[in-house]
């Protein structure tokens, strides 16, 4: 149970991550969030 729930917060920040990193270049403040 332990194993699930830390994976799922890991590919949550990891997907967090992608994201902002598509949408905006880091240190540039995002438009529209």
């Amino acid at each position: 149970m332990k194993l699930a729930l830390l994976m799922g917060v890991i590919v949550t920040f990891v997907t967090s991550c992608f994201t902002s990193g598509y949408d905006a270049k880091p240190g540039v403040p995002k438009k529209d969030q």
